[in-house]
């Protein structure tokens, strides 16, 4: 991890970034605010201009990233609504989002506190690709048995794509990019022909 100054505007910033990355490397209970600046190459005081303790920061990166994810699930879908084909289009943004940001998914899934799938629990980019799959299955009258399965189904393909594309490292991303959308095309969605 490299130590580099930065300019006041960006620290903010620049500190989520690095604390990903530390975090991911080194594990949460070894980061401290004092730690960080160091790496971000400020004075120790700077941090606290932006986070008052260690857990602000930590809950800072877990919105950082969710917001980033929610965003560009949020933007496949814009223009085809909730249909068979902004599924297709949601599902690649999702497993690209994470293939190009490796780190991000190593901290949401294996770092942060953030749970998902439970009635209690609310993580916004798990609850609105559940929302928009159960919005497009009103509209294609798909059997009300085979919703949350197909959800599940569908969710789980996206979720283990992105897992295996960050497996193969970033110079495989090319492959990625010009393979994902055949691997999620309608020859492979988990749902009846009739409903595609």
């Amino acid at each position: 991890m490299s130590n580099k100054s930065y300019h006041h505007g960006d620290l903010r910033t620049t500190m989520i970034e690095k604390g990903i990355e530390f975090i991911n490397e080194q594990g949460v209970h070894t980061l401290s605010l004092r730690k960080l600046a160091t790496i971000c190459g400020v004075s120790h005081a700077a941090p606290y201009n932006h986070f008052a303790s260690k857990d602000e920061l930590f809950a800072a990166i877990e919105n950082y990233i969710t917001e980033q994810f929610t965003a560009v699930l949020r933007e496949s879908v814009k223009e085809s609504g909730e249909t068979p084909e902004g599924l297709f289009h949601m599902s690649c943004a999702y497993v690209l989002f994470f293939a190009q940001n490796p780190q991000y998914f190593h901290f949401i899934f294996t770092r942060s506190n953030i749970e998902y799938g439970n009635d209690d629990d609310e993580y916004e980019p798990y609850d609105f690709y559940k929302d928009f799959m159960m919005k497009m299955f009103d509209k294609i009258n798909y059997p009300q048995e085979l919703r949350f399965k197909t959800f599940i189904a569908h969710w789980a393909m996206a979720h283990g794509l992105s897992y295996k594309a960050i497996s193969y490292g970033p110079e495989k991303i090319h492959m990625w990019k010009e393979n994902i959308p055949d691997m999620l095309s309608k020859n492979y969605m988990l749902f009846p022909e009739k409903y595609n």
